[in-house]
C-alpha cells in the first residue's frame, strides 16, 4: 500500500473505481480531516459531524465512478460533502421535529459552550442557530456565493444574505 501513498488523487480515484479498497482508504486518509471539518462546522456537534463524515465517505464510494476529472478531485469532493452534510442535517431536523418541541431541539443541538480555549470562533459558530450557522459556514468559510447557498438550501438569495448578516451580528455579540 506504500506505493499508493505516492499517487495523486486522480490516480487513486481511477484505481479505487475498479474496487480497490486500499486506494479508497488512501483517499480517506488524505481527505478525512477536511471532510470532518466541513461536517463539524455545518453541524456544530462532534458526534453528528462523525456520523456525517462517515455518510460522506459512503456517498463518495458510491459516486466515485462519476468523477470525470473536469475539476480537481478536492473541489468535487467538497461539493459532494457539503450536499451530503446538508441533506443529513435536513433529515435529522425532520426526524427530531416529529418527537420534540422546537425549543427542546434548539437546546439539545445548541448547548452553551464554554468559551475559554483557543477554538473560540469555532465554538461560537457551533452556538449559532442551525440555518444561520450553515449559511455563515458556506459563505464565510467555504467561499460559496449567496445564489449558490440559496440553491443548496432551497431558500431565497435574500434569506441567505439575511442569515449571513444575522450570523455576523450574533458572532460579534458572542465575541464581545
Amino acid at each position: 500500500m506504500n506505493h499508493l501513498a505516492q499517487l495523486d488523487d486522480n490516480q487513486l480515484v481511477a484505481i479505487a473505481t475498479t474496487g480497490c479498497q486500499q486506494a479508497f482508504e488512501q483517499l480517506y486518509r488524505r481527505h478525512h480531516q477536511r471532510v470532518y471539518a466541513i461536517c463539524f462546522r455545518l453541524s456544530g456537534q462532534p458526534s453528528l459531524a462523525d456520523d456525517m463524515t462517515q455518510a460522506c465517505f459512503i456517498r463518495l464510494w458510491n459516486k466515485l465512478a462519476q468523477f470525470n476529472g473536469d475539476s480537481q478531485f478536492t473541489t468535487w469532493l467538497h461539493r459532494l460533502c457539503v450536499r451530503q452534510a446538508i441533506n443529513d442535517l435536513k433529515a435529522q431536523q425532520s426526524l427530531w421535529r416529529r418527537f420534540l418541541p422546537a425549543e427542546d431541539i434548539a437546546h439539545q443541538y445548541m448547548p452553551s459552550v464554554e468559551l475559554t480555549d483557543y477554538h473560540l470562533l469555532d465554538k461560537c459558530i457551533a452556538r449559532l442557530p442551525q440555518r444561520t450557522r450553515i449559511v455563515f459556514v458556506l459563505c464565510a468559510i467555504e467561499g460559496y456565493q449567496h445564489n449558490e447557498i440559496a440553491a443548496l438550501l432551497n431558500i431565497a438569495v435574500g434569506t441567505s444574505k439575511a442569515q449571513y448578516h444575522n450570523a455576523k451580528h450574533l458572532l460579534q455579540e458572542m465575541l464581545a
